[in-house]
């Protein structure tokens, strides 16, 4: 491996890291081929889709507790409640328990479109981590976290890590 004048900057790439870079190439194909066939079939995004999945799945979820699910921003959850609300989808009423706080719920018309999303529902890679053994969920996530220093980019509790993967 050889380094420019410049720190850091690789010039030379290492068999192994364009392996891997291959790997990085198959994973966000996959994920986009899904969101697409998932917006072709329903309208909607990954993300609108997974939102209605938690919805559906927890009947009465606040939405703070619906930000937490699904690791976004407020913001993006309350834009995706709202056009879900919009569409039909879901219903946000006021909490019984509590007048300041609201509750959402899926309609009729949302649980009927669920049934046609091609599994899994709530998205190809969160269903894939899901699926591995904690061990190895716990090590990827410090690679990762290695990864994104090595990329000098913010730590994971910001910006872009509450963004969608794919919207």
């Amino acid at each position: 491996m050889f380094l420019s004048a410049e720190a850091n900057v690789v010039t030379v790439v290492p068999d192994q890291a364009v392996r891997v870079l291959k790997q990085f190439r198959v994973i966000f194909s996959a994920v986009k081929e899904h969101y697409r066939r998932v917006e072709q079939i329903t309208g909607l995004s990954g993300s609108h889709v997974w939102a209605l999945v938690v919805i559906d799945e927890n009947p009465g979820i606040r939405p703070g507790a619906l930000n937490d699910r699904l690791a976004i921003h407020q913001s993006t959850a309350s834009n995706i409640v709202r056009h879900l609300v919009a569409q039909g989808y879901v219903l946000r009423t006021r909490s019984q328990s509590d007048a300041r706080a609201f509750e959402l719920a899926s309609t009729p018309k949302g649980h009927e479109l669920l049934g046609r999303v091609p599994e899994p529902k709530m998205g190809l890679l969160v269903n894939a981590l899901a699926e591995m053994p904690n061990a190895s969920v716990a090590s990827l996530e410090g690679l990762l976290d290695h990864l994104i220093a090595r990329m000098g980019q913010p730590a994971a509790s910001q910006g872009a890590a509450f963004e969608p993967l794919i919207d």
